[in-house]
């Protein structure tokens, strides 16, 4: 394991310019700065006072710039312990009870918790190819309802026709696909 670290920054909200540092870890690839503007351009009218989850949580930078930027409430999933460790250090240094890091798998997570929330980030490292899964889990478990928001980051090229849900707002950067789904409106 590399221990070795860089930083990127929160791009908006009450923690602009804060630096979140992030190992040096394979699989580890923050989202950069220009789509995590794009994303939360998109999120601006849903972020305020939301409950947040972000799956697979890695550098923390999408459940962090939500915190920022009004959300609520973040949980942060991460697997990799060292990296878990850091994004406690980062929440704690937010002076935040409402950011939770829960070290575990992301979908033993979606199997066994109970929780509700507004919007989500989904986002593996691209080897896994466990958002299909991630997403039936969110549905099945309850994790979602009608009105909820789920951002998906896949491999550019990689399908994504996903049963019981629909994409209202995608795009494509380098080897980015990011898009933003909900419950599919033909089972309201």
């Amino acid at each position: 394991m590399n221990n070795t670290e860089h930083e990127i920054r929160i791009i908006g909200g009450k923690y602009k310019g804060k630096l979140l540092k992030v190992l040096d870890e394979q699989g580890l690839r923050p989202t950069p700065n220009r789509v995590r503007e794009t994303i939360f351009s998109w999120l601006k009218d849903d972020i305020q006072e939301a409950n947040v989850l972000d799956l697979f949580a890695g550098s923390g930078a999408l459940g962090f710039e939500a915190y920022s930027r009004g959300a609520a409430s973040v949980t942060l999933i991460e697997l990799n312990k060292n990296n878990a460790k850091l994004l406690k250090e980062t929440a704690n240094s937010m002076d935040s009870k409402n950011i939770s890091v829960v070290n575990e798998d992301a979908l033993n997570y979606l199997s066994q918790s109970k929780a509700h929330f507004d919007v989500v980030f989904i986002d593996p490292p691209y080897k896994l190819d466990v958002y299909e899964k991630a997403l039936s889990l969110l549905n099945k478990n309850g994790f979602i309802d009608n009105d909820s928001i789920i951002y998906v980051e896949i491999r550019n090229g990689s399908s994504q026709a996903v049963p019981g849900f629909e994409i209202y707002r995608e795009q494509a950067a380098g080897l980015a696909k990011y898009s933003l789904w909900r419950k599919s409106k033909l089972l309201f």
